[in-house]
């Protein structure tokens, strides 16, 4: 079993609470990156549990949430069914998009990118992203920066959560460009859960390059979701790519 089949559960939730707090101002960012119009389609691929597709829906747009855990799409599909929306949540791997030349936007936040071994694989990836765009539609990717993760890197880190503490051990492979996290959550009766994830760190450059490929031309690039400039400091690297 590959590690994104079985890192996302009911603990994951847990870990990235306080992303929750940050989901409005996420999607107004987004709109405005991408300069989306009204009642626009939108795939939300990668989407976990739904919190960007709710909010977008909730704010005029067509969506379709795109993730192969189980666990999120049966999540998501409560919450809009409990909030009266209606959204198409959908299963799969995201190599393997269904879509042809039906949205106007597709978003991949939060370093839902690079889990493959081979880097091919991201380029199916990138490929089925602009087949499931029509023509000049836009993609943005939102990926942790790799420059900022090496000049900031934390071999070890400890974190007290509610119910558990955890523990997170990382490497960074110089040699592949490879994240390898290994996150062991200590339970108050001792019980420890281990998982771990395996991603591959993109410089703007091979990104660039990948989305060249794959029949994209940046728009834009950015450091945050406050619009600050792309650079070795910064802690994200969000792309805008217009299909051409």
């Amino acid at each position: 079993m590959y590690w994104w089949q079985k890192f996302f559960d009911e603990h994951y939730l847990k870990v990235y609470k306080e992303l929750e707090k940050e989901t409005s101002r996420e999607v107004e960012a987004i709109i405005r990156m991408m300069d989306l119009k009204p009642k626009a389609k939108i795939l939300d691929l990668c989407c976990g549990y739904g919190r960007h597709s709710i909010e977008l829906v909730q704010r005029g747009f067509k969506v379709t949430g795109y993730d192969l855990s189980d666990f999120f799409i049966e999540k998501a599909k409560k919450d809009a069914v409990d909030l009266g929306l209606e959204i198409e949540f959908v299963k799969g791997d995201m190599r393997k998009l269904p879509f042809d030349k039906e949205f106007d936007a597709v978003v991949n936040i939060f370093t839902s990118f690079g889990f493959f071994d081979k880097e091919a694989d991201d380029f199916k990836v990138t490929k089925g992203v602009s087949r499931a765009l029509k023509k000049g539609g836009l993609f943005l990717l939102d990926l942790k920066n790799r420059e900022y993760l090496i000049r900031n890197f934390q071999r070890r880190r400890w974190r007290q959560q509610e119910d558990f503490i955890m523990l997170e051990d990382n490497f960074f492979d110089l040699f592949t460009s490879r994240w390898e996290l290994t996150r062991t959550l200590i339970f108050e009766n001792g019980r420890k859960k281990e998982n771990s994830f395996s991603l591959r760190m993109y410089s703007f450059t091979e990104i660039l390059s990948l989305l060249k490929k794959s029949g994209f031309i940046l728009e834009s690039v950015y450091g945050d979701f406050d619009f600050r400039e792309y650079s070795l400091d910064s802690p994200r690297m969000i792309l805008i790519s217009r299909k051409t």
